[in-house]
C-alpha cells in the first residue's frame, strides 16, 4: 500500500472516529471464532471426570490424551501457515473451523482409547490454521494504531470460550451426557464455518464498509511487500535464522504453557482438590474466564492507548510483554488457597495477565513483520513455539499430580517458565524479521533504542 507518512496519533484518533467503526465487526467475528474453538477444548476438560471414568484413565493418561490435540496442531501449523499465505484467510479460516468441528463431534463417538486419541488429533489438525489465518485477518483490517485492540479481541476468544463453554458444557454433561455435548458443539461449529466463507471479504471488497472508512484502513494498515521494501521474501528457514523469531516462539511457549495447564485442568482441579461438583466447577471456571476475558481485552486496549508509535519503535511492546508476564506471579499462592472466591480472584488475575502477554506477543510478531507475504509463516512459527510448550503442559501437569498428589509443583513450574519468558522477550525479540544484511528498512523498523 501507500508509503505516505503516518499522521500523529491524535490526528489518527480523530480521523478514526470520524470515518466510522464498522471494521470492529471483524474484531468481534474473530473473537467468536476463537471462542468457538476454545469452547470445544474446554468441553473436554469439563467432561474430564466422566471421560476418565468411561475409559478407566489415570490423571496422567488424561493429560496425555488432552495433549494429543497439540501434537497435530504443532505438526500442521507451519504447512497451514504456508497455505494461508497462498490461499488467503477467507478459505483457510473456515476450513479450519469445519475440520475442528468434525473432530469435536467425533469425540462423542469414541469407543476406546484409540478412537478418543484420533478425535483429539482431528480437533488439533483443524485448529492449527486458526491463529496464522486470524492474524492475517488482523493485518488486513486493522490500522497499525489499532492492531493491539484487534489482536486483543481475537485472542479474547481464548478466555471467552472457556468462560461460556465451561458453563454450557457442565449443563450439557449433567443434563444429556458428555457424548451429546460434543455432538451439539460440533454441529454449531460447522454452521459458523460455512457462514464465514460465505460472508467474509477483505476491506477492499467489503460492500458494507463505508468508502471513507475503507480508505482510512488502507492508508493506515501496514502491508508492505518485498517489492515495496527491497527486502528478499522470507521462507521458514530464513525466518528461523532471525533471533527475534526464536524470542517470539519461546516467549509464546512459556505463556501458552500456563494457558493450556488451566484450560486442561482447572475444572478437574476444582473438582478433585477443592471438592466442587461438576456444575459448581463449571460455574467457577466460567466466572474465572469471564473476568479474564474482560481484563485481557482491557490490557490490550490500554497498550494501544499508552504505546504511541514512537514507543513501539523503541521496543515498548516488547517491554510490555515482559512486565505483564512477571505480573502472573500470584500463581505461586494458588496451591495454598482453600477459599473458592479467593481462588477465583487469583486465577482470574493470572489468566488476565497470561492472556494479555500472549496477545501482545502476537501483536509484537505483527510489528516485527516487514514482508506481508511471509505473514502466515511468521505467525505459524510463533504458534509453533506456543504449542511445543502447550503440548507438554497437560502431560507434565498430569503426571506431576499423579506423582505428588497435588498441583503445587505444576503451579510452580508454570510460574518459573513465565519469568523465563519475560527475560527472553527482553533479550531476543528485538529486530525486525528480515533476511540478509541490514537495510534502510531495518534501521527504521521496530527495534529497541
Amino acid at each position: 500500500m501507500s508509503s505516505t507518512r503516518t499522521p500523529g496519533a491524535p490526528v489518527i484518533d480523530r480521523v478514526a472516529a470520524a470515518v466510522g467503526r464498522r471494521r470492529y465487526v471483524i474484531a468481534v467475528a474473530l473473537c467468536i471464532v476463537t471462542c468457538l474453538g476454545y469452547m470445544d477444548r474446554v468441553n473436554f476438560s469439563v467432561a474430564g471426570k466422566s471421560i476418565i471414568d468411561a475409559f478407566h484413565l489415570t490423571t496422567g493418561d488424561f493429560g496425555l490424551v488432552t495433549s494429543i490435540f497439540s501434537w497435530a496442531y504443532l505438526v500442521l501449523m507451519i504447512p497451514f501457515g504456508i497455505l494461508a499465505d497462498r490461499t488467503g484467510s477467507r478459505f483457510t479460516l473456515p476450513l479450519a473451523i469445519i475440520v475442528w468441528s468434525v473432530g469435536a463431534g467425533a469425540t462423542g463417538l469414541a469407543v476406546g482409547f484409540g478412537t478418543l486419541m484420533t478425535a483429539r488429533l482431528l480437533l488439533g489438525a483443524g485448529e492449527a490454521p486458526t491463529f496464522p489465518a486470524g492474524n492475517m485477518v488482523v493485518r488486513e483490517w486493522a490500522p497499525v494504531k489499532e492492531r493491539g485492540a484487534f489482536t486483543g479481541a481475537f485472542n479474547a476468544g481464548t478466555v471467552v470460550g472457556p468462560a461460556v463453554g465451561s458453563v454450557v458444557a457442565a449443563y450439557l454433561v449433567v443434563g444429556i451426557g458428555w457424548r451429546e455435548s460434543f455432538f451439539i458443539q460440533g454441529a454449531f461449529g460447522l454452521l459458523v464455518g460455512i457462514v464465514w466463507y460465505l460472508v467474509y471479504r477483505k476491506p477492499e471488497e467489503a460492500r458494507w464498509l463505508r468508502p471513507a472508512e475503507r480508505d482510512f484502513i488502507l492508508a493506515n494498515r501496514d502491508t508492505a511487500t518485498p517489492a515495496d521494501t527491497g527486502v528478499k521474501p522470507m521462507g521458514v528457514w530464513s525466518l528461523l535464522r532471525v533471533p527475534s523469531v526464536w524470542g517470539l516462539m519461546i516467549t509464546q511457549g512459556t505463556a501458552v504453557y500456563t494457558s493450556y495447564m488451566f484450560l486442561s485442568f482447572l475444572p478437574l482441579f476444582l473438582q478433585t482438590q477443592r471438592g466442587l461438583a461438576v456444575l459448581s466447577s463449571g460455574w467457577a471456571t466460567g466466572l474465572t474466564y469471564g473476568i479474564a476475558a474482560v481484563g485481557s481485552v482491557l490490557v490490550a486496549w490500554l497498550s494501544d492507548r499508552l504505546l504511541k508509535r514512537s514507543a513501539v519503535l523503541r521496543g515498548g511492546r516488547r517491554k510490555a510483554v515482559a512486565l505483564i508476564m512477571v505480573l502472573t506471579l500470584p500463581m505461586l499462592a494458588l496451591p495454598f488457597v482453600t477459599s473458592v472466591p479467593l481462588l477465583i480472584v487469583l486465577v482470574s488475575w493470572v489468566l488476565i495477565m497470561d492472556t494479555a502477554a500472549i496477545t501482545l506477543n502476537w501483536t509484537l510478531t505483527n510489528d516485527l513483520i516487514v514482508d506481508k507475504s511471509a505473514s502466515g509463516r511468521a505467525f505459524s512459527l510463533t504458534g509453533v513455539g506456543g504449542n511445543v510448550f502447550g503440548l507438554l503442559a497437560p502431560i507434565v501437569t498430569g503426571y506431576l499430580v499423579d506423582a505428588t498428589g497435588s498441583y503445587t509443583v505444576p503451579f510452580f513450574v508454570a510460574a518459573g517458565l513465565l519469568v523465563a519468558g519475560a527475560i527472553i522477550t527482553l533479550t531476543l525479540s528485538k529486530r525486525p524479521l528480515l533476511s540478509g544484511s541490514r537495510t534502510l528498512v531495518e534501521k527504521t523498523a521496530v527495534e529497541s533504542s
